[in-house]
């Protein structure tokens, strides 16, 4: 629980105020950044920026528990499942059926999910004979609450 704790209203006030004024700069890229208060370990400040020349045409989204799940890993065989977690997530660009993607959300137990874009980045390809059926980015956050301790070490 979050008490009245000045040094965290400080540090929200200070990193909104942060926030405020970097994203009135030009820039190029999206950005994430995560801030852990030594007194409060358990309540970490996320913020992120997403600069794009074009409106992402972005909408909300609740999704219940239970639902049920594809992969949509295009061409391949996807991975099929029922929703352990419901969400609530940002999409991107809703209105061009091809280009629709998930780029923020939370699940009901408090994993946060978020893509940035990096032009030059590569992905592997599946391979079309792959054994295991496929999985978008996005698609994890509906079946996980927790990363593993040793995941989270830096």
């Amino acid at each position: 629980m979050i008490r009245n704790n000045k040094h965290l209203k400080s540090t929200v006030c200070a990193l909104s105020l942060a926030a405020l004024t970097l994203g009135s700069a030009v820039s190029l890229a999206c950005t994430r950044f995560v801030y852990m208060d030594p007194q409060n370990p358990d309540y970490p400040v996320t913020a992120r920026s997403m600069d794009w020349a074009d409106d992402t045409d972005t909408n909300l989204w609740i999704f219940p528990r239970g639902l049920e799940r594809s992969g949509a890993a295009g061409k391949y065989p996807s991975l099929e499942w029922t929703s352990k977690y419901g969400s609530v997530i940002a999409s991107a660009f809703d209105s061009n059926v091809n280009m629709a993607s998930t780029t923020d959300g939370v699940n009901e137990k408090g994993l946060a999910a978020n893509v940035l874009w990096l032009a030059e980045s590569e992905y592997p390809k599946a391979a079309p004979t792959a054994q295991k059926p496929g999985l978008s980015v996005a698609g994890w956050a509906h079946t996980c609450w927790i990363i593993l301790p040793p995941l989270m070490k830096p």
